[in-house]
């Protein structure tokens, strides 16, 4: 049965509440608390020397087309498409505009049957024109998509890169979910031929596996957001939406765990050896978490609820998030003897 667009808009409210809700949160099982960064006692640096700045390529690193950015933290993906997720999305790009951070839009399913839903993106771009932001569909329904309607999604929102959402636990577990997933090499391949711009694949919230991540290898994407366990629990938050008497709330419960933590997946990035660029986040809640993913080997970092708590109360907590972040980094860096993020991924700085 079709989804209407009041069902969409609920589900997506749903989201938000239950997201926020600590129940949905696997705190504590992102692995970076297993993770030491070592101290350095004499720096050989000036703090004020320290550049946590970084580049985004938009096409091929050989062209160095790219995008200076001024942190390699970016804003996950989170919510669009009802009312109160267009008023979170114009906060969020506003603070892209200003601060010249990556920012993941949330979810353009509905744009993919209903042209009028991309004014959600007019809206933020009159508001932010030069934020820099990056699409967002998910795999189940790039399988199903003429590549024309999944290009339109690029277009609106004049993103400079696109993130395809890997996501079968909650496909699983979501009443509405899409659950055919075959073929889904083959659409990011062909995508990638198509689209014009980097494809970012990234989980939700389950992490990566050697295996999964060498099956990317040599398609041509520009980057894997691995988005471990460890952070919001798509697998609960789902489960939550359904009444406790529901044979899905019961099943959810069974893989209320269910994932590889954020650390496990950049290691096995690392293993796999892959040549995309890796990206990580799941439950990163400070700038020293992002300075621990940086040392381990990624090369952005990215954040959801914090960002969204923050959007809720404006502009003004989005900048004081922002800045706190960036200077955890920056200390992090400072007391590793680290002058900027490629020593911090090149010293040994891990204890």
């Amino acid at each position: 049965m079709e989804e209407s667009n009041s069902q969409f808009e609920q589900r997506k409210r749903d989201h938000i509440k239950i997201a926020l809700d600590p129940r949905s949160q696997t705190e504590g099982q992102n692995g970076l608390d297993s993770i030491e960064l070592i101290h350095e006692a004499l720096p050989n640096l000036d703090f004020k020397e320290v550049d946590i700045s970084t580049s985004f390529f938009l096409k091929d690193p050989v062209t160095k087309d790219s995008i200076s950015l001024s942190s390699p933290i970016f804003i996950s993906s989170m919510t669009a498409g009802h009312e109160q997720g267009r008023e979170i999305n114009e906060a969020l790009a506003r603070l892209s505009d200003r601060r010249q951070i990556l920012m993941g839009v949330g979810s353009q399913r509905r744009e993919l049957e209903d042209s009028n839903a991309a004014e959600e993106w007019n809206r933020v771009r009159r508001q932010a024109p030069k934020a820099l932001l990056l699409g967002n569909i998910g795999i189940a329904q790039l399988i199903k998509s003429p590549i024309d309607k999944v290009q339109r999604l690029i277009e609106s929102t004049e993103a400079i890169a696109l993130f395809v959402h890997v996501n079968p636990l909650q496909e699983a577990l979501q009443p509405e979910g899409t659950r055919d997933f075959r073929h889904g090499i083959e659409a990011l391949e062909n995508l990638v031929k198509i689209a014009g711009v980097p494809i970012v694949v990234k989980e939700v919230g389950c992490g990566f596996s050697v295996e999964t991540l060498k099956r990317l290898e040599n398609i041509g994407i520009y980057a894997v957001d691995v988005a471990g366990k460890g952070g919001t629990h798509w697998g609960r938050v789902e489960g939550y939406r359904s009444q406790e008497n529901d044979l899905l709330y019961k099943v959810a419960q069974t893989f209320a765990n269910w994932g590889i933590s954020t650390v496990q997946s950049v290691l096995n990035a690392k293993e796999a050896r892959v040549s995309y660029e890796i990206w990580a986040s799941g439950g990163v809640r400070n700038g020293l978490e992002v300075a621990k993913l940086c040392a381990l080997g990624a090369t952005k970092v990215g954040l959801a609820k914090p960002f969204l708590e923050a959007a809720l109360k404006g502009d003004e907590a989005l900048e004081e998030l922002i800045n706190k972040l960036e200077t955890e980094l920056k200390i992090a860096l400072f007391c590793t003897g680290s002058k900027n993020l490629k020593d911090l991924q090149t010293k040994r700085v891990i204890r």
